[in-house]
């Protein structure tokens, strides 16, 4: 009976630990990604370090010859501080290494992103550190448990036991985390969680080693009750930590809200100035005061003005209710249909007294209907049953591959099936004439959409580098904006005689550069023009007078070597 208790305990921990082995695969993974997008990119280049340092464990595993059992609950319990700890030794050594970089002084644009560079290697090097010391600690298992059972009853069914139940458990924990726990509870929390597996496991040994009435040294029992504390308190302030490594990204601003929603992490941070800012795992969606308004003011009034019909208009994104405030200024609109995946920053926005303050409670009136959806699935089941006069895109610049569909030629097929015949959308594009946006436009224009780009009137490349899309299926030239007039009231519109045509571009993509590719499904392009994430979070963590401080240069030169390095990137 003993034995049969010892090869069910076997069995039983190689599932824990096979489990516990893929969730920090998938964690490590994912919270990179989290930080940094380009999701295919550290999915793969986190599964082929962790492939790699399983291999280097499984070779130092044939090292050890003997106390198998003992040596098993160390590494079960290291993997517990290791693994337990991991989500929040990544956001950590991101939030430190910008928290470092503010201190740090520059000479020029050129030594100030070389500065972003090498930070970015440091976090990165750290990260992935961390991921193959787990990765090697792993793979001693496998081969440990084997010689384990293989010690109690033939190799080949010893084998296949322990094969079968590592890929159990390697199922099991690849299902639920995205579905379960990811969605519960988050990086953070799930860490600790799985870092508790790994005490299981080492809990299942010491009972085999106690039935082999092998003696169980003092210091294994205390590792397991010190790692068992750490995880269970991480897992009970998990929500504490979150917070402080958020206000340490975004330069000890204060928090207003922050919650990680089964799509994504958000945080409403307001600056010294009074100023408030969105960010969506990193990347900053808005800002209030200036920023605000030449966003959003230009992405709608030019298509409000120059439409016909804007009865009926549909927005895609946009969950902050910031362009459905500019919308709704207008009293001939009856309709608007807002369309988010995120039920929690609609929530938020609408139930905030800061941000119903800020988009004017555009979700309390009447005109307005919410629906939460997936923007490609709502599209798709729109075609054939509803036409909009105009359409206005308001998504995250697509820095991974979800995010990418949204700007596929498959999606703008979609879109233009429920367009009216002489309706126009709007199209946030990222930064205005850079790649991403040449590869909006050409793969706009391969479905025969006509094109025309636009940006705010105060346009500048270091602090509101803002392009914007015009989509009809007619041709729209500049000049029809010429005459028009802004009849809602706005910030940056207000004057007088201001020529709206001048916020147009005369050309897109000069002749002699090429078009970029058509991004699709089938090969997403557009992540590739996305540029250095990390570069782009850090430009966005912290108010701009303090990234001028940080470069020793007078600020028009600052602008000057800017601009100068801008266009010659692209």
């Amino acid at each position: 009976m003993p034995e049969k208790k010892i090869k069910l305990f076997i069995v039983y921990a190689v599932f824990l630990a096979a489990a516990a082995a893929i969730a920090y695969e998938i964690l490590g993974a994912s919270a990179l990604t989290n930080l940094l997008g380009a999701s295919i990119f550290y999915f793969s280049l986190t599964i082929g370090i962790f492939l790699a340092a399983l291999g280097v464990g499984s070779w130092l595993s044939s090292k050890i010859k003997n106390d198998l059992l003992e040596k098993l609950v160390l590494i079960e319990i290291i993997l517990a501080f290791l693994g337990g700890g991991l989500s929040t030794f990544i956001f950590g050594s991101y939030a430190v290494v910008f928290e470092l970089m503010r201190k740090i002084s520059f000479y020029g644009i050129s030594g100030f992103l070389l500065g972003l560079g090498l930070a970015e290697l440091i976090f990165l090097f750290l990260a992935f550190a961390l991921i193959f010391i787990v990765g090697v600690l792993i793979g001693f298992e496998l081969p440990l448990f084997s010689r384990i059972l293989a010690s109690r009853e033939d190799l080949k069914d010893a084998l296949g036991k322990i094969f079968f139940w590592d890929y159990a458990g390697a199922l099991v924990a690849s299902i639920s985390l995205p579905v379960i726990f990811f969605t519960v509870f988050g990086l953070i929390k799930t860490s600790f969680l799985i870092g508790m597996i790994n005490l299981v496991a080492a809990l299942m040994l010491i009972l085999i080693m106690h039935l082999e009435k092998i003696p169980v040294k003092p210091i294994l029992i205390s590792g397991l009750i010190a790692a068992f504390s750490i995880n269970l308190l991480g897992f009970l302030i998990s929500d504490k930590i979150e917070l402080f490594l958020e206000k340490k990204q975004y330069g000890d601003r204060q928090i207003l809200f922050h919650q990680n929603s089964p799509y994504q992490r958000f945080s409403l941070v307001k600056a010294n100035d009074g100023k408030i800012s969105l960010y969506i795992n990193g990347q900053r969606q808005f800002e209030s005061g200036d920023w605000d308004a030449a966003y959003h003011e230009t992405f709608v009034h030019p298509a409000m003005s120059l439409a016909k019909n804007r009865q009926k208009i549909l927005v895609l994104g946009g969950g902050d209710g910031l362009a459905l405030r500019e919308i709704l200024k207008y009293s001939d609109v009856n309709q608007v249909i807002l369309v988010d995946i995120d039920r929690a920053i609609v929530d938020a926005s609408s139930n905030l007294d800061f941000m119903k303050k800020l988009n004017n409670s555009a979700f309390s009136d009447p005109r307005v209907k919410v629906v939460i959806d997936d923007a490609f699935k709502f599209v798709e089941k729109e075609r054939g049953s509803a036409i909009y006069n105009l359409i206005f895109v308001d998504f995250p610049d697509p820095t991974d591959d979800s995010l990418s569909r949204l700007y596929s030629k498959e999606f703008y097929l979609a879109l233009e099936n429920i367009l009216a015949k002489d309706g126009m959308a709007v199209i946030q594009s990222g930064g205005y004439l850079i790649e991403g946006q040449k590869t909006i436009i050409t793969t706009l224009e391969s479905i025969g959409l006509k094109t025309l780009v636009f940006h705010p009137p105060e346009y500048n490349l270091f602090d509101q580098n803002f392009g914007f899309t015009l989509v009809s299926r007619e041709k729209i030239w500049r000049e029809q904006f010429k005459d028009l007039e802004v009849s809602a009231p706005t910030k940056i519109f207000q004057k007088n005689d201001y020529d709206l045509s001048k916020i147009f571009s005369v050309e897109l993509i000069p002749k002699e550069t090429g078009a970029p590719k058509v991004n699709s499904l089938f090969h997403p392009s557009i992540v590739a023009n996305q540029g250095d994430a990390f570069i782009q979070h850090y430009l966005e963590s912290q108010p701009r007078e303090k990234i001028l401080a940080q470069i020793k240069l007078p600020e028009q030169e600052i602008y000057s070597q800017f601009q100068e390095m801008f266009y010659k990137a692209y």
